[in-house]
């Protein structure tokens, strides 16, 4: 069996699996939600309402029905692309995440691009320097990053560049009347990016280094260094390719916490996101809106993780999908 058809192979199985996994996520939310007390009936209705009213509005939005009944509604559904209505608004859900997923998308890539760019460097200078102050003052870095709640450090990031300095904006994803310009786009995108990718910037940068330290000890290191090759060349044509391999299982790994931690961000930076979706749509109790969401949050994750499984054989040749 060819590599080609094997890695073929393992995607397809891995497809199957994330459609089973969306289910049981979605099974799950599902549940809870519906079990959970309370529901959008008061936040429709507002202040006092009867239990009869209660009732008609429930039966209305179809809450009446059996649980079961449904999810199978729902699940039917979505297996069709529609997503059901707002409660709220009454806009459809694919619509209102259609709006709101370009502005998440940016603001994760954006950070996890801007934490690998940083960390990767400074993570191998660390470990080439071990024991110098530049080691010292990177893991320093890195344990403080790491300390650091987002929400936080956005908020100091605000009052420091905002507020003090003024020369960032606090807020929103541009200028009112300049949404297509792409340096306004970018001057809002500074702070909430920064503040999403620090904590990611720090994590990283230390596996990188744990894992350079590791690979440096290898024999075919030592052996290249034998052979007179420059050291630059060693470290990172032949030790870093190797040493990434652990690094990307870590940020596969921390895409969730990027994306959870992207729900704070939206909602400090009023940034308009799905992450900002979601809470608006917790406090209004807008089931089709948080179901949707996750959703699309669990296919993103999972298919996150995939590409992050298949790139290994990208970056060790060794690596085979049978």
């Amino acid at each position: 069996m060819g590599v080609d058809e094997g890695l073929r192979g393992y995607v397809a199985r891995r497809l199957g699996f994330a459609v089973l996994m969306l289910i049981g996520v979605s099974l799950i939310l599902f549940t809870i939600m519906r079990l959970a007390p309370g529901g959008p009936e008061a936040v429709l209705i507002g202040g006092e309402f009867s239990p009869a009213a209660a009732a008609q509005i429930r039966a209305r939005l179809g809450l009446d029905r059996p649980l079961a009944a449904q999810y199978l509604t729902w699940a039917g559904a979505a297996a069709r692309g529609d997503l059901g209505r707002s409660f709220k608004t009454g806009e459809p859900v694919a619509a209102l995440i259609r709006d709101r997923i370009g502005p998440t998308l940016q603001l994760t890539g954006g950070a996890l691009a801007l934490a690998l760019t940083v960390a990767i460097p400074l993570g191998v200078l660390a470990a080439v320097r071990r024991g110098t102050v530049w080691d010292t003052l990177g893991s320093t870095v890195s344990l403080v990053g790491v300390s650091f709640p987002s929400f936080w450090l956005g908020i100091m990031l605000i009052l420091l560049f905002s507020e003090v300095f003024r020369i960032l904006p606090p807020s929103g994803l541009s200028e009112y009347g300049h949404e297509a310009d792409p340096l306004s786009r970018l001057r809002h995108a500074i702070l909430p990016t920064v503040t999403l990718g620090a904590i990611q910037m720090a994590a990283l940068m230390r596996f990188t280094r744990s894992s350079l330290l590791e690979t440096l000890r290898q024999d075919y290191v030592r052996t290249a260094r034998a052979k007179g090759l420059a050291s630059g060349v060693v470290i990172w044509r032949h030790a870093l390719r190797n040493a990434l391999i652990p690094v990307v299982t870590v940020v596969g790994l921390s895409l969730p916490t990027l994306v959870g931690g992207a729900v704070l961000t939206e909602t400090v930076f009023a940034w308009p996101g799905i992450g900002r979706l979601a809470v608006g749509a917790v406090f209004e109790r807008d089931y089709p809106v948080i179901m949707g969401v996750n959703l699309i949050v669990a296919a993103m994750v999972i298919g996150a993780n995939l590409v992050t499984d298949v790139a290994y054989c990208f970056i060790d040749p060794r690596i085979s999908y049978k």
